[in-house]
C-alpha cells in the first residue's frame, strides 16, 4: 500500500464497537479529544493471536462513513 493511502475501518467487537480507526501506510490512529493520534489498538484486530479474540472484529469503511459517524469536518 503506498505511504499516502488512507483506510477507514469500524471496530466491532464488544469492547470497542463503533471506534473508528484510520490506517496511512502502516500507521494506525484513533479520532480522541477532537483529534487523529497514533494508536496501538489494531494490533489485536489485524495481528493473528490465539489470545486475542478481536482478530478481524472491523469491517473496512469509507472515508465519509467514518466522518459522519465522527461528527468531523
Amino acid at each position: 500500500m503506498p505511504d499516502d493511502k488512507k483506510r477507514y475501518f469500524r471496530l466491532t467487537d464488544r469492547e470497542n464497537r463503533g471506534t473508528i480507526l484510520k490506517q496511512i501506510g502502516r500507521k494506525f490512529y484513533q479520532f480522541k479529544d477532537s483529534e487523529w493520534v497514533r494508536t496501538g489498538l489494531w494490533l489485536r484486530y489485524f495481528y493473528p493471536d490465539a489470545d486475542a479474540p478481536e482478530f478481524e472484529c472491523y469491517e473496512e469503511i469509507t472515508e465519509k462513513e467514518a466522518v459522519d459517524q465522527l461528527g468531523i469536518r
